[in-house]
Formats: structure tokens, sequence, C-alpha cells
């Protein structure tokens, strides 16, 4: 009998391991609770000897969150200028433009967390030791809305399509915005370590342009009704040297100032 009881408490532990790493995304506007997912915003350049430290640690928490996590790197300020080895130039006009909306990073590795600024905090950028906690706080937290994304990726023309569907999982009556963004995984270059400078060193998660017109993102309204979806498209030109299959979209729902606070976010493959 003892023996019984355990195989079903095992197999009930189980499945439920099972449940949380294979997360399920209910249909849109089915008014049923979707997986919260969190933004980590991290700051890095490639002359930054401790940022490959910082990246290795978004790494573990992407392996410990899943898809729940999405990573962003934003190659902003000194440290992001080129050596003349570098093969890229990943510093953007853009990338600049949300360091200076968010505010720019006093030490590294720094990051920032669903755009929030914490209790007990300064400012949005954090250190590494905080990460973990404060985005296993943000997941805890019950999405407010449900994101969805098309990609449409033209391989001759070169041309991006995205269509972003919205759906408020609850009535929410505040002014918010939606940000569209692309980035590239898995580039090969140059970056500095402790070690010295790596040449094959893989860069992750790069930022590479907002889609939106704004880096602060697009207005999609101030009140929305449980269900009733909101839709917007977005198109683009994709350089020809930017690779296509490590391309992603994200799109995230925000506070639009003086607060950015991230309410969900979703993440696809462009192509």
């Amino acid at each position: 009998m003892k023996k019984l009881f355990f195989l079903i408490l095992l197999s009930v532990v189980f499945w439920g391991c099972c449940k949380e790493n294979s997360p399920v995304i209910p249909a849109l506007g089915s008014g049923v609770e979707s997986n919260r997912k969190v933004i980590v915003e991290e700051f890095t350049g490639v002359r930054c000897v401790n940022c490959p430290d910082g990246s290795a640690e978004i790494q573990n928490l992407m392996a410990l969150h899943g898809e729940n996590l999405i990573a962003i790197s934003i190659h902003s300020g000194f440290f992001s200028t080129p050596y003349p080895e570098n093969l890229y130039d990943f510093r953007t006009a853009d990338g600049d433009a949300i360091a200076a909306l968010l505010g720019e990073p006093q030490a590294f590795p720094s990051a920032i967390i669903d755009r929030k600024i914490f209790p007990g905090q300064s400012g949005r950028q954090l250190s590494k030791a905080a990460w973990a906690g404060f985005i296993q706080s943000e997941l805890s937290k019950a999405p407010k809305f449900n994101i969805s994304m098309e990609s449409v990726f033209d391989e001759n023309s070169r041309n991006l399509k995205v269509k972003v569907t919205v759906v408020p999982l609850e009535n929410v009556q505040t002014s918010l915005n939606l940000s569209v963004l692309l980035t590239e995984n898995d580039i090969k270059d140059y970056q500095l370590t402790p070690a010295g400078k790596i040449p094959d060193y893989l860069h992750k998660h790069v930022f590479r342009r907002v889609l939106t017109d704004d880096v602060g993102g697009a207005g999609i309204g101030d009140s929305f009704i449980k269900g009733q979806p909101v839709v917007m498209d977005f198109t683009a030109t994709i350089p020809t040297e930017w690779k296509a299959d490590d391309c992603h979209v994200v799109s995230f729902v925000h506070q639009n100032g003086p607060e950015f606070n991230v309410l969900q976010a979703e993440e696809v493959k462009m192509k």
C-alpha cells in the first residue's frame, strides 16, 4: 500500500514538473490566463570585460525559466565601441535611445527587468546579483494580457511582415504602449573577456532595431475590455548581413511613461 501511494505521489510530482516546463498557451480571447513572460534587457559591449559573465548568468536564467524569460542585449555606451578587429558594429541609434529613455548603467554587468524600478532601487539598472530574485518576482504575477505574433519573412525581397495580437485577460483602465523589436542570436565576433580578446565569442540576443515608430512604443489605447483584441501590423526590410534563421521578433505591452513597466511579452522566430 505504501509502495502504491509512493508511485502515485511520484507521478503527480513528475506530471507537475512536465507541465511547468512545457507551458500551454490558451487560445486568443479564451479568457484563460496565459503564462507570464518577462523581459530582461542586458546592457553590454565588446570592450566590457565583465559583460561575458553577465551574459552567462542570463543564459543560466533562461535555462531555468525557459520561454518565460526573453533576453535582449543592447550594445550602447563607451564599452560598445568596436575594436579594429571586430567584424560588426552592434551599436544602433535605437539602442542608444533606449538607454537614454530607461537610464544608463552605472556599472557592469547591468540589466533592466521588465523596465521597472523595483522597491528599494534608485533606478531600473540592476546588478547581476539582483536579477534572479526580481525575475522570479515578476514571473509570479498573473498576466493581464496575452500576446501572439505572426511573422512572415520573404527570402528574396528580405521583407518582413509582423502581426501582433494583444488580448486583455481582464478589464484594464490605463494608457499602454506596444513595443516591437528584432534581435539576432549567436553572432560570432571579438569580445573582451578576463582571458583577453576572443575572436569567436558568440554574442547572444543582440538588439537590432525597433519596428515601432518610436523606441517608447506605439500607443494601443487607455481602456481595454476582457477578450477584445488589439491588432497591429509592422513591416521592415532586413539587411542581408543579418542571419534570418537566428533572428527573433520580440513584443511587449508596457506603460508609456514616466513608468514603463512591462505587463506581458512574447517572442517568436522571425523566419
